[in-house]
């Protein structure tokens, strides 16, 4: 294979133990007798920015089954693998239990979340199809190659409408059958899933956590039109990430006032895939549950908001899709004849006030990865671990113009309040 600028650097170094053997045992779980390999391809299994917590290559199987020995098939497989090369990616991820999460997601949540929808009628698939899974060194997991079922991922643009709100129907079925099953049971695995992108280390030793909040009140103190918000920021950014950290461990605490429910984690636009029939949406895949936790529907809420919407919804669309949303998420509870409370829009949204810093934490730390992941010229590793270069991406003037609008919005609706 040839070398491509528009894929992550390190799936081009593939492992040793990714090897004939390997796959030979993996094909186990998709036929029933013994399989003869004899072609293996493997490339690099995403685009520049789609990824950067795992290392991720697709696979091309090419064999022969003793019954068949004359018919060559072939198999297709995406790998996710924990960072296996030297370096920051390896250093800063060490920490996080993230295939542990993913496996339990995939072998043992979704099939009961998705259960239950079977039983009401609603076929709706939450993720691709678990193949294979390991969690001794190198961690790994192998799913169902979703482009051979006509999935894409979304490249480097924005959802659009339409597709934000197959996205959010997904997440509300998510959100409700969690909500009822934690309700309705005491002992759940649900609840166990407690560690996500907040609370499984220390998250000032990510370089864009530690500088952003600096470096972003710099470059508004030199512009005459935003350096009025700095004071703002100045007077809460103590607070941020203490406050969004008590967020994630609310739900482990013991403090149950809110609402809770199985939050996907990471919920931004590059853990989408889109399946269209002549043009025509036919379905949307959520991927990537390693660092799904039980805790206030806000975690999602807000990070979607910064992370998955596009500028334009942010501006124009923002109550219209949290109202489909919470209306999708009160109709599944409905549907599944779940007896108690329902949360109605009015609790809902004062989950997101409550937890406004955390809100306002994305605003100023992740933003501008909503803009990385629609520029092909950019690098999100880059941006993660090197001061200089966020530094000089957050002066993008796309940034600074959202910021325009957004700034006075969460000045007016509280968020600044101590």
């Amino acid at each position: 294979m040839t070398n491509n600028e528009n894929c992550c650097e390190d799936e081009f170094t593939f492992p040793k133990w990714l090897n004939e053997a390997f796959f030979q045992n993996v094909l186990q779980n998709v036929e029933s007798e013994v399989a003869e390999i004899t072609n293996l391809e493997l490339k690099p299994g995403t685009l520049k920015n789609d990824n950067y917590a795992s290392v991720l290559f697709r696979s091309k199987v090419t064999y022969r089954l003793q019954s068949q020995p004359t018919q060559e098939k072939v198999s297709s497989f995406i790998l996710k693998v924990e960072p296996f090369m030297e370096g920051n990616k390896k250093e800063l991820m060490q920490n996080y239990s993230l295939f542990d999460t993913e496996i339990t997601m995939y072998t043992k949540v979704l099939p009961i979340i998705e259960k239950v929808l079977r039983q009401y009628g609603d076929n709706t698939i939450l993720g691709p199809k678990l193949i294979a899974c390991s969690t001794t060194a190198p961690s790994y997991v192998i799913f169902e190659d979703l482009a051979l079922k006509g999935y894409t991922t979304i490249g480097y643009r924005h959802p659009n409408l339409e597709e934000m709100k197959f996205t959010l129907l997904k997440l509300a079925k998510l959100h409700a059958i969690s909500y009822k099953l934690c309700k309705e049971e005491k002992d759940n695995i649900i609840t166990t899933l407690n560690k996500g992108s907040m609370n499984s280390t220390d998250p000032n030793t990510f370089p864009f956590v530690k500088y952003s909040i600096g470096f972003l009140k710099e470059i508004l103190s030199e512009r005459d039109d935003l350096k009025q918000y700095v004071p703002h920021i100045a007077s809460v950014e103590h607070l941020l990430c203490k406050r969004s950290i008590d967020m994630f461990n609310e739900a482990g605490s013991g403090k149950r006032d809110g609402i809770f429910v199985l939050n996907h984690g990471d919920f931004h636009l590059k853990n989408i895939m889109i399946q269209k029939n002549e043009d025509k949406l036919t379905d949307v895949k959520l991927l990537d549950y390693q660092i799904s936790i039980f805790g206030s529907p806000a975690i999602d809420l807000h990070y979607a908001f910064t992370m998955m919407f596009s500028p334009e919804m942010r501006r124009d669309h923002y109550d219209e899709l949290l109202y489909f949303y919470i209306t999708n998420f009160q109709d599944t509870l409905r549907k599944t004849e779940y007896k108690g409370h329902i949360p109605t829009h009015i609790e809902i949204r004062q989950e997101l006030a409550k937890h406004r810093y955390w809100g306002l934490f994305l605003l100023l730390c992740f933003l501008l990865f909503n803009y990385t992941f629609v520029d092909e010229n950019k690098d999100i590793a880059d941006v993660v671990e090197n001061a200089e270069i966020l530094r000089k991406e957050l002066e993008d003037p796309k940034l600074l113009d959202e910021l325009r609008e957004q700034l006075p919005k969460f000045l007016y609706n509280g968020y600044f309040e101590l």
